[in-house]
């Protein structure tokens, strides 16, 4: 697929791509996964899905076993080579595909979204007054990106954005954020700026 960027990582790799809609009718899409397809009727949910599922077949082959949790993470049935995890993200303009390891989450967002109007259900009042100032602009769509990522690596459904999930640090030279999830820290969650996105990674290998 073109306009890729991909991130090598110790453990995996992300790769990060333009949403294409005529990925739907790519010959490397399985019958199976042509059969889903037929069940999204909007043409962006199409695309986006589309675009995730050929960039998984290019990077794993048709042969790769892919199933949905009941907290609706991928999940890669069988490993494939050193890949035993997967994840997903995807705005509108941009989907990202996470490869790893070890268990882990990805999450792209754009960063024109307007956070502010919900950004009470997953930023508490101790991490605005803690790091808001010190992040800067963007804090609302890190904070949020973050969160995605570290929600779809704990894949565990009815998580309490401010009661089970809490950011402890930030280092914004290194770009990276610690947090802990039902009061166990995760793994460090990673952010990079991608042109007017955020795109946020973590994975238990990933350090």
């Amino acid at each position: 697929m073109e306009n890729q960027q991909r991130i090598e990582i110790p453990f995996g790799r992300i790769i990060i791509a333009r949403v294409d809609s005529e990925a739907e009718y790519s010959t490397l899409l399985t019958e199976e996964d042509k059969e889903h397809l037929a069940t999204l009727a909007a043409p962006a949910r199409r695309a986006q899905w589309s675009t995730c599922r050929v960039i998984l077949r290019e990077e794993l082959g048709e042969s790769a076993e892919l199933r949905y949790a009941p907290a609706g993470a991928l999940i890669l049935v069988s490993p494939v080579g050193n890949v035993r995890f997967v994840s997903i993200s995807h705005s509108d303009e941009w989907v990202a595909v996470m490869l790893s390891e070890g268990r882990c989450g990805v999450d792209i967002e754009a960063l024109g979204r307007n956070f502010s109007r919900v950004a009470s259900r997953y930023i508490s009042h101790e991490e605005r007054v803690l790091f808001e100032a010190q992040v800067g602009n963007h804090f609302e769509g890190i904070m949020w990106s973050a969160e995605e990522a570290i929600y779809k690596y704990g894949n565990t459904s009815g998580i309490d954005f401010i009661e089970d999930m809490v950011i402890t640090g930030f280092d914004t030279a290194e770009q990276t954020i610690t947090a802990e999830l039902y009061g166990h820290t995760t793994p460090v969650v990673h952010y990079h700026f991608v042109g007017d996105h955020i795109l946020c990674y973590l994975s238990d290998n990933q350090q």
